[in-house]
């Protein structure tokens, strides 16, 4: 079992203890559906949402809870139901709370749950949501309090898992052009990926979320965008190194210094970014008999490779306080 499975099932199962003990020691057990509902709601969503997302939910649960009740006055049973669900999409928009919609829908819908549809009156609107409301707050205060999420030391873990992955490699291609070991396979580009989306979905939820000023000044989009274009030229320039055969690459000058200088970068040791020299690259395929166009391609895709790497290190995360 992962870390983040454990994290969430223990958040889930005490946050709905906590909030069925509440239900008992309020004597309300007879509707404890309501509060576990809404507590499981927001735990399943506030793991990966900024406290506003959450929110939302406690803002859609008095809304949903008042709309119906309003419309009940006119309209009984699922049919003001019905009319309440019509009336909360133009009422919410009005309001800016587009978010809200779901939690206010599902409030509404709870109300049909009741033995009786003539019950539906303001005494039970009213605690129906406050039974909603505090589900969704142990929920909150449960994450908040017990497992908090940080943001940044997740950014952190992806980039160094991207930065290790790449460094290993290049250490193989090393070896391999020092002749010390095998011509290393090419890295899967799935693991990549899996970080590089991570990375994105953590930056999306901070610049959205009430720390966005924080997001700005640590540089994250920056560097999230640097990777996911070294992402791109490295799995190109890997596909490139493929097609050149093993002797001829080993023996090539130019494709050694090109490979010493990416692990350079990625230790940060910079060296500036190569010049175009489409004549040196020439010399290469006339010297060892290959193709000339794989050999401009790979040069073409070093250089953005190189420079990319080199804008990693001057955007280093720097230490933040959790």
């Amino acid at each position: 079992m992962s870390n983040a499975l454990l994290r969430n099932s223990l958040k889930l199962a005490v946050a709905v203890f906590i909030t069925a003990t509440i239900a008992v020691w309020t004597e309300r057990i007879e509707f404890v559906w309501y509060p576990i509902l809404a507590a499981i709601i927001v735990v399943d969503d506030n793991d990966d949402q900024t406290i506003s997302a959450a929110s939302a939910r406690i803002l859609g649960t008095v809304a949903g809870g008042l709309i119906t009740f309003i419309v009940h006055t006119i309209l009984s049973g699922w049919m003001g139901v019905l009319v309440s669900l019509i009336l909360m999409i133009p009422v919410l928009q009005a309001l800016g709370w587009q978010s809200a919609l779901g939690t206010a829908s599902l409030t509404s819908i709870m109300f049909l749950m009741i033995p009786s549809h003539v019950a539906l009156n303001w005494n039970y609107v009213f605690n129906r949501a406050l039974d909603t409301v505090a589900g969704c707050i142990v929920a909150i205060l449960v994450g908040l309090l017990f497992w908090p999420r940080n943001s940044y030391r997740e950014l952190g873990a992806a980039d160094q898992r991207l930065r290790s992955s790449l460094q290993h490699q290049l250490q193989r291609y090393a070896d391999w052009v020092r002749h010390q070991a095998e011509r290393p396979t090419p890295l899967n580009p799935a693991p990549l990926t899996g970080d590089l989306v991570r990375m994105e979905q953590l930056v999306s939820r901070e610049r959205s979320g009430p720390r966005h000023s924080r997001l700005r000044t640590s540089r994250w989009e920056q560097r999230l965008r640097l990777w996911q274009l070294t992402q791109s030229h490295w799995v190109s320039w890997e596909r490139l190194m493929q097609t050149i055969p093993e002797p001829n690459a080993q023996r090539a000058e130019l494709i050694r210094t090109a490979v010493l200088a990416l692990g350079d970068q990625l230790e940060a040791r910079p060296r500036p970014t190569p010049q175009r020299d489409a004549r040196a690259w020439q010399q290469l395929a006339e010297q060892e008999r290959l193709p000339l166009l794989p050999l401009l391609a790979l040069a073409e895709e070093l250089r953005p490779l190189h420079a990319c790497l080199g804008g990693l290190n001057r955007l280093a995360p720097r230490p933040l306080q959790p």
